[in-house]
This record gives structure tokens, sequence and C-alpha cells, in this order.
């Protein structure tokens, strides 16, 4: 089980590569200023400068000139941040905590949030970023305000809500490296004083950046179509924004392309062994093609296509009513329907006879009420929340000569009701000095059903679709499929956290806090019908939040210590006739210190700098997972034990620095060219 370890080098000239065409309502920039920029991080509107937990909060030019379109790039202005992938599935490590375990019933260690709605699938995560008005990432565990899944931090994504004062219209497009060109725009018209449209849409295409040898197409294709069509209505006291979004995503995914590249540990048989002596280098499978490209980092040599193939539909409703001088109630409710399918070439070769396939697919229901009180001395927020997520999860294989036929399939049915109450506030001792205290009661219910899938009807023979050379559809549309109610289950889950915190406004533009928080990752219920307990997160933080030189230089910073407990990892178990299940189990923990620091300085309107530090100090406790290979080689050592060393996703060091000039065209505008730098130190991608 060797580990694959990379370093990260990226620097980029952003608005070189984009043309805008900008229309009455959206400004061209007028040159740089430190502007208040307002959160939401807390579920009440706020100066970020005033938040007293670590925030990066990105505005729609703040993203442009970093390049963010999704979440991919995200990590490279975000300290404690580190981004990954699998297939669809957006990999999020977050000071310390990762996010190698999606698989099934497993869920990411940062929540996302698509304008305060909770996506619950991984591979929601990877979506495009269009019409965005701001991203803001929240590191350390966010269970009183969040609850579930927020177990290292949250992501929040708010999108632009039509404006009643004006008609608007921008359309932006840029051209990239292997004929990636990308669109977005929209429209924004006022119908009346009190009710205004907006359409948005994003599409994009590309070319494979990674070179396929083999039969199959180039990996890192795109082709995305989206829009959003937003109405809005409000007057003096009441707001109401209803929101349909259709995303469509398509194309040949990068892959499981962190694992390519790995030699397997064999012992003298040949026999792949985690205690091998001997490396095996050449094919990523026995029997498979030797010639797998392993050499090169940007080349690989297999003959099925890595499709992927994701769509969403999605209706949010937000409604904000302001009840008097001090009380506002808020309520938000949305349905979301998600399908993710992702092929595989399983023997990761041009031979053939070998596929993985993976289906997801999510219809989500949820209700949140918030009561928000904003007095002199008391500021607070009271709040429940309610859904169901009716998820299934399916993986399948189909493989034939020259390999050992197999057809094994997979297939859970998870419905997940989630419920929760919280109450935060803060309250102020004095005008400069606030104490912070929140609570919030969850529970979880779920009910799972597990199937197993055949390509073949009750007397062994072929289904229909089904070849000696391979399948004319997906396994999930063709196979057979029983329910094993001895794999099937149904699990309860609650948890209550906390947060307590102090903020100290030393100066108008110094403040110094400290909080403690608690969070939970959900627990789940495996294919097999077996439990795997939730994992827990606390987490104590200090910090300062400052502006200096007139309002010129901005520098954030925050020390932490986080403990993570009960996590879990994923186990192989043999299920019989030479096929291993991978179910999730009890691992460990993880001690967490570190260091980060965000800091903007503005000399001139006309220059902006702006660098982001990490340090992090962080290793295993007790942490482990049965051995699955101990049957294939008889030693008597049946425990992997990772106490002691670094955790994946966790670089020691990591650092961005960014510049950026405007020089003003006059008449014909502003240009900007922006230079991003970006270093990590190197660091593993697999337990």
């Amino acid at each position: 089980m060797n580990s694959h370890r990379r370093n990260r080098l990226s620097a980029q000239i952003a608005s070189i590569s984009t043309l805008s065409l900008l229309l009455p309502g959206l400004a061209l920039a007028q040159g740089f200023a430190l502007e208040e920029v307002i959160v939401t991080a807390q579920k009440r509107e706020q100066n970020l400068q005033d938040v007293g937990i670590s925030v990066t909060a990105l505005d729609q030019k703040s993203m442009s000139r970093a390049g963010i379109t999704d979440i991919s790039r995200l990590d490279l202005v975000t300290p404690g941040m580190s981004y990954g992938f699998i297939g669809s599935d957006a990999k999020v490590a977050m000071r310390g905590a990762n996010s190698n375990n999606t698989f099934a019933d497993n869920s990411s260690i940062a929540g996302f949030f698509l304008d305060e709605v909770y996506r619950p699938r991984a591979s929601q995560q990877s979506q495009a970023y269009f019409d965005v008005q701001r991203v803001e990432v929240l590191k350390g565990p966010q269970g009183t305000l969040y609850g579930r899944n927020t177990f290292a931090g949250a992501i929040n994504l708010y999108t632009n809500k039509p404006d009643t004062e004006e008609f608007a219209v921008g359309v932006r497009g840029s051209v990239e490296r292997f004929s990636r060109y990308t669109t977005e725009g929209f429209i924004n018209v006022p119908v009346t004083d009190n009710a205004a449209v907006r359409l948005a849409f994003n599409t994009r295409d590309s070319d494979g950046y990674i070179d396929n040898k083999g039969a199959g197409e180039d990996l890192g294709q795109d082709e995305a179509r989206n829009f959003r069509l937003s109405g809005l209505w409000q007057n003096d006291w009441l707001d109401m924004t209803l929101r349909y979004s259709n995303v469509s995503q398509e194309g040949i995914a990068d892959g499981i392309f962190a694992a390519e590249g790995i030699c397997q540990p064999i012992n003298e048989n040949g026999i792949t062994d985690a205690f091998g002596r001997q490396q095996n280098c050449e094919n990523p499978y026995p029997e498979s093609a030797p010639n797998s490209r392993f050499d090169e980092p940007w080349e690989a040599n297999m003959d099925v296509d890595a499709r992927r193939d994701n769509a969403e539909e999605n209706v949010t409703f937000h409604l904000n009513a302001a009840l008097g001088d001090y009380f506002t109630a808020r309520y938000i409710t949305s349905w979301t329907d998600w399908e993710s399918e992702f092929d595989w070439d399983g023997d990761w070769s041009n031979q053939t006879g070998y596929l993985y396939y993976w289906d997801e697919k999510t219809e989500s229901v949820t209700h949140e009420l918030q009561f928000l009180y904003e007095g002199e001395r008391l500021k607070a927020t009271l709040g429940g929340y309610y859904s169901v997520d009716e998820i299934e999860f399916g993986f399948s294989q189909y493989r034939t000569d020259p390999f050992p036929f197999s057809d094994f399939a997979d297939y859970q049915e998870i419905e997940t009701t989630t419920t929760g109450i919280f109450l935060q506030g803060d309250f102020y001792v004095t005008e400069t000095l606030r104490l912070i205290a929140g609570i919030r009661y969850s529970e979880e219910e779920k009910d799972t059903d597990t199937f197993s899938g055949f390509s073949t009807d009750a007397d062994g023979n072929p289904l229909p679709g089904v070849n000696p050379d391979g399948l004319d559809r997906r396994p999930i549309d063709i196979y057979r499929y029983e329910l094993r109610p001895e794999r099937s289950a149904k699990q309860d889950f609650d948890d209550t956290t906390y947060r307590v915190g102090v903020e100290w406004d030393v100066t108008d533009d110094v403040m110094l806090y400290a909080n403690w928080a608690t969070g939970f990752l959900s627990g789940g219920v495996n294919a097999d019908g077996s439990a795997f307990e939730q994992q827990e997160s606390e987490a104590w933080e200090a910090g300062m939040k400052s502006r200096w030189f007139d309002g010129t230089l901005q520098a954030n910073v925050a020390v932490y210590y986080n403990e993570y407990t009960n996590l879990t990892t994923q186990q192989l178990i043999d299920v019989g006739g030479g096929v291993f299940q991978t179910i999730t189990v009890y691992g460990g923990e993880i001690d967490t210190l570190g260091l980060e620091a965000d800091i903007t300085w503005i000399p001139t309107d006309q220059w902006i700098l702006s660098a982001g530090l990490s340090i992090m100090d962080n290793e295993y406790g007790t942490f482990g997972a049965a051995n699955p290979f101990v049957q294939a080689n008889g030693v008597d050592v049946s425990f992997l034990d990772l106490e002691g060393l670094t955790p994946p996703w966790a670089p020691d060091f990591t650092l961005s620095l960014s510049v950026g000039y405007d020089f003003d065209l006059g008449s014909a505008g502003h240009l900007t060219p922006f230079l991003q730098f970006y270093y990590s130190d190197d660091y593993n991608t697999d337990d």
C-alpha cells in the first residue's frame, strides 16, 4: 500500500486569458481598495473583520483574479485547505482532516452549502461556480450553526440575487490551454419596483490534459452546460427569492489519477503483498498489459473511456421577514435531484476485459427556520433544521477474458432523515468585549437496503445486453438485483455540539478572539449491514483580525489545535469467490497544531499584494486498520499501525503569493495582469 506524494507549484497570469463584455450594471475595476467584506458565516450579516473565527472570503473580483471557477483552485488562496479528487468526488482536506473516504455512505469532512443549502455528496462539490457573489471557507468545526458533516469546516457559495434597481447584462469568455473554452453570462431584468428576474449561464469545453496512449480518449475533458433562473419579490419588510438551477457536467474524467504511478509491493511468488520485498512497477493489476505508462506523470494507457456524467436540478426558496425593530424570521427550503455516473478501466491498462462502474442518485428535501434577534447587548440566532436525503449508491464491475470472470455488483438505498435545533448568541459585556456561546442537538436516522447484482438470470444465462466481450449498457440498467435483508439495517445517530468564544476590539481596526468548538461527521451503514460510528472533532483557536496603515494593510492570523477522534478508514473484506468488498471501519485519531496567516496590502490604488501562509504539525495518534493482504501471504501480522505518521493531504508548509497591477486605459477600460504563485511541501495522498 505505497503512498503517492506530490509537490505543487503554480503560477498564472489570470486576467490575460479572459475577455469580458460588461454592459450597464457591471462596473469595470477602478483600481484596488480594501473594501468592507460582508459575510454570513454566522448566519447573519457581519463584516469579515468582526467575525471571531477563521474565514477566507472571496468576492467576484477576487475569484476572477485568482482564476477560481470551481473548487479545484480554491485551496491556492485558502491557507490550511488542500484539494484532490477521485472521479467526480472532491477530496477536501482542512487543518489536518481529510476526505479520503467519500465512498458509499460517507461524507466530506467539510460541508458544501450552495445558497445556504447543504449538498450531501462529495461529487456535488465539483460543480462549476458561475454568477457567484462570494465564496466563504470556514475553517474549524461548525457544529452549532451548520450541524452534520462540518467536522473540519464548511464551504459556502452564494450566487447573485436579482436586482430591482437596473437592467444589466454581462458576458465573459476565456481561452486556456488544452483547448479549454469557458463562457459565463447573466441578464438582470427589473420587472417592477418590487420584483426582478435574473438568468445566468455557464459553459465549459476542453480537450484532455492527460495523454491516453491506449484505445480510450484523453483524460480530463469537460463538456458542461449550466444555467440558473432566479426571481425576487420584496417590499419594506419582506423579501422572497426563488431559484431554479440545472447543472450538466459530462466528459472524460481526470480519473483516479492520484493513484496512478504506484508500484505494487509483491512477494517472491509475484502476489500483491503489503509485506512483499519486491516491487512491480509494470502492471497495475496481475495479467494486465505491461505498458501502463507508470513512468510518465501525464500519460495513461487505457482502453476504457473514463466517462463522467453528472446532472443536477435544484429549486431553492428563501424568505426573509423583518418582525419589528429587533427580530427577523428566515425560512429556507429546497429540493435537489442529483445523478452521477463514472466509469473506469479496472486493470489500468490497454488490455480489454475489465471495467468499473460507479452510480449515484440523490433526492434531497431540506427545511430550515431561523429567528434572529439584534439587540444592543445581545445578538442571537435560534433555528431548526429538517432534511430527508434518499441516496442510491452502486459499485459494479464486469471482468471477462483474459481475467477471471466477475460480475460483482452492490447497490445501496439509504434514506437519511436529519433533524436539528440550535441556538447561538453574542453577548456584549461592554462595547468592545463580547462573549459567544452556542449549542446544537442533531439527530440522524439511516435506513439502508442493500442489493446484490448479477449479469445472469436465475438459471445462469446471460441477461440481454451481456456479451462475452462486454456490456451494451451500464450494469445498473441491465443487471438483475436481489435484496439482501441480512446486509440491510437501520441505525440512529445523535450528537450535541458546542461553541464558546470571546472577542475583544482592541481598537477600531484590531480584534483579538479565542474560541472552543466541537463538530461531528455522520455515522453510516456499510453494504454488508455493519454500522460505523460518527466521527468527532474538538478545536481550540485564537486569532487576530486587523487593519493597519490607514486601512491599506489587512493581516488576519490564527493559531489552532484540533483533535479528531473516532476516525474511520476503509477496509477490504473477503466476501468469497476471490471478491473483496470495501467497508468503513473505526481507524483512530489525529492531532493537529497549526498557524495560518492571510495578508493583503494595497500600497497604492494601482497595486495589490497578498500572501497566505500555513504551517501545520499533524500526525496520527492511535490509528490503523486490518491488513487485507494477510490471507494472501500467510504472515501473522493483521494490523497496519500508522501511529506517529503524517496523515494524507496535510503539507507541513504552504505559501501563496500574488501581485496585481491596474492599468487605467481611459475610455478603453482597465487591464489588470495578476501573477499568482503557490508552493506546498510534498504530502501523501493515501493512508
